[in-house]
């Protein structure tokens, strides 16, 4: 047997947990056998699959595409990837007197997929879960960061960054920066912090993080509180979800703001998050809004009571130098 030709390999990038499809393509396909370095991940020959000798590591995770073999389509099928399926792949096939080989350089990557950004009492941390391979984290403010790697057993890596910041600090932009081997930023995620205050029946308008530039898709949500969905944006608005935000009238405007109507202290006062998301950024932004109980009240309270101290300063005065008549004392008291 001899090698008719042999292709330069191509690489191909396979993510994690996901089914990947290796490619390779001969005329000879009587035999074939797919390794990665010495172990057999695949065997097919006298007109089926031959698992004997499969690599344990591979069981019940390869397929051919057996209805295209006899038009030359001999890929492999790898599913639920993991971090050791990297590596050269060789396609070999064969008839009783050609054969071929081809190779095919298999990266492996765990994207990630989000990105948590918050405040601790000194600190402010960023971190991610279940990436590969490891990355890098840096900040757009100076500082000496704790960082912290954990890698799990199936080669995934976590990533925390925690940098210390002083109280007054708390409503600078913070981002934070994922960076791959090369330098390149993967992910960025950032948090401001933002305070309004109105009076009782006032429209709030929330900011809500700006595109920095980015184009294409992304996700908006608004949320109360950390718990209540107030409004979320995905192509277009959707209306209110829940019953405590019926009256508010919640409005996107174009500029990008969310407008809130008709709030009320005791149930509207709280913190609102809105949250820009995309699929290599993920944008915070807190608003702290205090609403004022409604003047007019305020002023009639503040009316009855002034009142109330006038009659008791004058029946004290009454009292300590006997002028006053019974009479006026009851006047004054009703």
């Amino acid at each position: 047997l001899f090698c008719v030709f042999c292709i330069p390999a191509e690489t191909v990038t396979c993510f994690y947990s996901k089914e990947c499809v290796l490619p390779c393509q001969s005329s000879y396909h009587d035999v074939i056998h797919w390794h990665n370095g010495p172990w057999i991940a695949h065997s097919f020959y006298n007109g089926a699959d031959q698992l004997a000798h499969q690599n344990a590591s591979y069981k019940g995770r390869t397929a051919l595409f057996t209805d295209q073999i006899s038009t030359g389509n001999i890929s492999l099928i790898l599913r639920g990837v993991r971090i050791e399926d990297s590596g050269k792949y060789k396609c070999y096939s064969s008839i009783s007197s050609h054969s071929n080989e081809a190779f095919v350089n298999v990266n492996v990557k765990a994207p990630i997929q989000s990105v948590d950004i918050k405040f601790t009492d000194k600190t402010i941390t960023c971190s991610t879960n279940k990436i590969y391979p490891k990355q890098t984290i840096s900040w757009n403010i100076d500082g000496s960061p704790k960082e912290e790697i954990f890698e799990d057993s199936q080669r995934l890596f976590s990533l925390k960054s925690s940098l210390p910041i002083q109280p007054d600090q708390k409503n600078l932009s913070y981002i934070c920066y994922f960076r791959s081997g090369d330098g390149q930023v993967t992910y960025r995620a950032s948090l401001m912090q933002d305070k309004t205050e109105i009076n009782s029946g006032e429209t709030a308008t929330i900011r809500c993080p700006d595109s920095q530039g980015e184009t294409g898709h992304f996700n908006l949500i608004l949320t109360f509180d950390d718990s209540s969905e107030v409004l979320s944006y995905n192509g277009q608005t959707s209306l209110p979800i829940n019953k405590k935000w019926k009256d508010a009238d919640v409005k996107l405007t174009p500029e990008g703001k969310i407008t809130l109507h008709n709030l009320d202290s005791a149930k509207h006062a709280g913190i609102y998050t809105c949250e820009r998301k995309t699929a290599q950024s993920r944008q915070i932004m807190r608003t702290s809004v205090h609403i004022n109980s409604d003047v007019n009240i305020i002023a009639i309270i503040v009316g009855i009571v002034c009142v109330a101290v006038l009659v008791i300063i004058t029946a004290v005065i009454c009292i300590k130098y006997k002028v006053c008549k019974g009479e006026l004392m009851t006047n004054l008291i009703y």
